[in-house]
């Protein structure tokens, strides 16, 4: 009944927490997990409140610090402004008066000088540090005008001192210092100002967060505080429920005592059940340790009780046991006797690889000769290549010279059918000379009957009355006669010589004629062998080719071959490897063989100590399992 009771209630809590407000739900997240959840609490709190104070003292420390440095600057730079105007009129009053205390107030300050602007720029951060290293430097050279100044006092050199003590040099320097101090301590003032503006901040952020924190932390120890006093309620209402609880109990409790006088009496029966039981146990402890003795012969009582049952399933087990350990006994010889075979089939392998290794090795060499073979082939075969592209080339040439040679015949050709014919023209030409000869031969005899006549005429005139006159005319007929005979006397000398000439020329003609018959003849017989020679050429140039085309198809081929050797001597030195590798692996094949020998043998040994039955197993042949070995087995 309060099973069913609270099992309703959780259901009840289970439907009304679907209908919760969010901060309900906290508030019940932190009822379930109350422990965690004010631990997490007090921890927040004090890691939130530990936060706040240690940011707070941080900030003052960091205030206080910066504050109390800051001060010491200005008080320093106030002190070196102070000292430096001291170290100045000292100087001055040194050169003015010559008086000696002057120069000692100005050796007593200027060291505290020094110990303060070191002091200075060992306090100031980094971007101050430059300008006080500057103003330093200014400062050691004013010390050193100033040492030469009272250098020359002590040598009564006044006039100089005040010179060099009033120079340019020096209150250029002089200016540049307390310009250079006042630009510190304005960036000093600078940074003071930055430095207590960065606090206010980091100050006024700290002053946010706790302003933040402490509502969140007053909300959450609101939550946790209802929490605690929901779960002090619910402890009352389960100290009621307990107490009702305890009374269901104690009426629980008598019939509990009644229930267990009947479990008494059932446990008497069991207690004897038990003794014979453990007498059955003992007896199947027994057995057990024959079998852990190496006795597999032993048998286990069988009885109708449970224990029958597993005596029975024993004695099976002891026999399943023995057939198992006598079939491994022989597998184990047998093993043994494999592993010899396997041992030499190993050592066998082995002799076969390595004698596989060496002929390998020798393929190996015989593949790198063929390469090289190839290679000096194909070697002798660009060399050849080059030489038929050099023919090749001469026959081009060869084959311009024969064609300028041809065009060369032609035109000899051309000539000599001009010659041909200029022979034939001075033929006929000599034909006219002929002619003419002839047709001079006839005015010559003309001429010469001519004169004969005029003789006569000259000689009828001068039997003529008026032999004066006659004989005038018979003289000039005569004189004329005798001209014309001496004229055709030269005609006839003229013309013996052109029959002459033309005689000769017609020899000449004639053995021209033959020479250009012959030079005709000649032109077309070479004019043939230069086509015969032509065509020779063409047949080389077509051979060359064929040949050139032959020797890059045999380059190729011996590329291939030597493509084909390199690729059969990857193939052969991966066989290679492999047969060492073969070679390897029936070296741990006799190692392994060794090794199985070695367990068959311990295996053996072990068996040995067991007692197994004489009766084979079923479906073992006897004829397998050496004698000698069942014979051990059977001791």
């Amino acid at each position: 009944m309060n099973s069913n009771q609270n099992q309703t209630r959780v259901e009840a809590e289970r439907a009304a927490s679907t209908k919760l407000a969010p901060l309900q739900q906290v508030r019940k997240f932190v009822r379930k997990n109350l422990v965690a959840t004010i631990t997490a609490t007090i921890g927040g709190s004090l890691l939130l409140t530990g936060a706040s104070t240690w940011n707070i003292w941080n900030i003052y420390n960091g205030f206080q610090s910066t504050v109390t440095k800051q001060v010491e600057l200005q008080k320093n730079s106030g002190q070196s402004l102070y000292i430096g105007q001291i170290l100045s009129y000292s100087v001055k009053l040194s050169a003015t008066t010559g008086d000696p205390k002057w120069e000692a107030l100005y050796r007593k300050s200027e060291p505290e000088l020094d110990r303060i602007i070191k002091q200075v720029m060992a306090d100031v951060p980094p971007a101050i540090s430059a300008e006080a290293s500057k103003t330093d430097e200014v400062n050691q050279k004013l010390i050193a005008i100033e040492t030469e100044v009272f250098k020359l006092v002590r040598q009564g050199k006044k006039a100089e001192a005040m010179q060099l003590l009033f120079g340019a040099e020096y209150s250029r320097l002089d200016q540049i210092y307390y310009s250079g101090t006042a630009k510190v301590l304005e960036k000093i003032d600078l940074s003071i100002k930055q430095q207590l503006q960065d606090y206010q901040r980091q100050l006024l952020l700290a002053m946010t967060i706790s302003g933040v924190t402490l509502p969140i932390l007053i909300g959450i120890w609101i939550l946790v505080l209802s929490a605690v006093r929901d779960y002090i309620r619910d402890r009352q209402i389960a100290q009621a429920e307990l107490q009702q609880s305890q009374a269901s109990l104690s009426s629980l409790n008598a019939a509990l005592q009644t229930e267990s006088a009947v479990r008494e009496q059932q446990e008497a029966m069991v207690r004897l059940a038990s003794e014979q039981l453990q007498q059955d146990i003992g007896d199947l402890l027994d057995v057990v340790c024959e079998i852990e003795s190496g006795d597999f012969t032993v048998q286990a009582q069988v009885n109708d009780r449970a224990t029958g049952l597993v005596g029975d399933t024993l004695n099976r087990l002891i026999e399943e046991l023995g057939r198992t350990l006598r079939q491994v006994a022989e597998t184990a010889y047998r093993v043994d006797a494999n592993s010899k075979t396997q041992k030499e089939m190993a050592a066998t392998v082995a002799q076969s690889t390595s004698k596989q290794a060496e002929e390998i090795q020798q393929m190996l060499q015989l593949t790198r000769n063929v390469r090289q073979s190839a290679q000096n082939n194909m070697e002798q075969l660009n060399v050849t290549n080059r030489s038929l592209v050099t023919l090749k080339s001469s026959v081009a040439e060869g084959q311009g010279t024969i064609s300028s040679l041809d065009r060369d015949i032609n035109i000899l050709q051309a000539g000599s059918d001009r010659i041909v014919q200029e022979v034939k023209t001075l033929g006929e030409f000599v034909g006219l000379a002929d002619r003419f000869v002839l047709d001079q031969s006839e005015i010559v005899t003309q001429t010469q009957i001519l004169a004969l006549n005029a003789s006569l005429v000259a000689a009828r005139a001068a039997e003529q009355r008026d032999p004066k006159l006659f004989a005038a005319v018979a003289r000039e007929f005569e004189s004329i006669a005798t001209q014309v005979s001496q004229l055709a006397q030269q005609t006839n000398e003229g013309l013996t010589n052109l029959e002459q000439r033309s005689t000769q020329i017609h020899k000449v003609v004639s053995s021209v004629d033959a020479d250009v018959q012959r030079l005709g003849g000649l032109v077309t017989t070479f004019t043939q062998g230069v086509k015969q020679a032509s065509d020779v050429f063409e047949t080389v140039q077509s051979v060359t080719e064929r040949a050139v085309e032959s020797g890059d198809r045999v380059s190729t081929a011996s590329q291939r071959i030597v493509g084909a050797a390199d690729s059969t001597s990857i193939a052969i030195e991966s066989i290679s490897s492999l047969s060492q590798q073969i070679t390897d692996r029936s070296q741990d094949a006799q190692k392994l063989g060794d090794r199985l020998n070695i367990l068959s043998t311990e295996l053996l040994e072990n068996i040995q100590v067991f007692k197994l039955p004489e009766v084979l197993p079923v479906g073992t042949n006897s004829s397998d399992f050496p004698e000698s070995a069942a014979l051990e087995v059977a001791v």
